[in-house]
């Protein structure tokens, strides 16, 4: 493993945030796939969601990014990666992906009132990221074969719906810094707000360690719904919980 981060995630899953804490932390400094295809699309006239739309017809602005990418991968060390691919890409990095709360992660979109994204409204910005995610899934589907949100393709898994992006950063970081020791660690790290507030299955067990299922971007208790409650209760923005099938 290369002293590589990758950041992948959800739109709005704060990725840019927890690169500049992780990137002033460690000393690395960052690279933007995002920024990249901001400034395509701004160069293009279009906003980031046409700049997809077109992208599922023409390869080209892909083919740009994904070489751009590689060649990372291949030529440098110690740098934290901003970019939705880079673990397909970079596979020798440490890979991260972000999940947030698509209502979250729509607000933070809003509130950011980037010009190339136009959007107007909460529930436009909503229904323009779910749409935006359509795209981009069935699109990397078709081009790559590769699933983003299968869990099992990142090192951790973290949840940043409601903890802060400085602890949010300190969680990746110590986990970077175990997996480079050779050291196990948590794979997943999830806001006991989010999966309290997502449906609970019939079987879930209340008892033992925390464990998850996970489809698609949402999560359900598998089991340890005591301590997730526990966790709420005492003010614990992030806990470790195992992915299950």
């Amino acid at each position: 493993m290369k002293d590589i981060i990758t950041l992948s995630g959800d739109i709005g899953g704060g990725k840019s945030s927890v690169a500049r804490i992780l990137s002033a932390s460690l000393g690395y400094p960052i690279v933007s796939a995002g920024g990249m295809q901001r400034e395509i699309a701004t160069s293009m006239g279009l906003t980031t969601l046409q700049l997809n739309e077109q992208s599922a017809k023409d390869r080209s602005v892909d083919d740009r990014i994904d070489a751009y990418t590689k060649q990372l991968g291949e030529t440098r060390d110690q740098i934290v990666v901003d970019s939705r691919l880079a673990w397909h890409f970079i596979p020798v990095a440490f890979k991260v992906f972000l999940t947030v709360d698509a209502l979250v992660g729509a607000q933070r979109v809003f509130d950011a009132s980037r010009a190339e994204e136009k959007n107007h409204s909460l529930p436009e910005t909503l229904e323009n990221n779910q749409l935006r995610r359509q795209l981009e899934s069935s699109r990397w589907r078709t081009l790559y074969g590769i699933e983003m949100r299968d869990y099992r393709n990142y090192d951790l898994v973290v949840d940043t719906s409601y903890a802060p992006p400085e602890v949010v950063a300190q969680t990746i970081e110590r986990s970077f810094h175990a997996k480079r020791a050779g050291q196990t660690t948590a794979q997943c790290w999830m806001s006991p707000k989010r999966l309290l507030d997502a449906p609970v299955g019939a079987s879930a067990a209340a008892d033992g360690a925390v464990s998850i299922r996970a489809t698609d971007g949402s999560f359900v208790i598998a089991s340890g719904r005591t301590l997730v409650e526990t966790a709420l209760r005492d003010g614990v923005p992030l806990i470790p919980a195992a992915l299950v099938a």
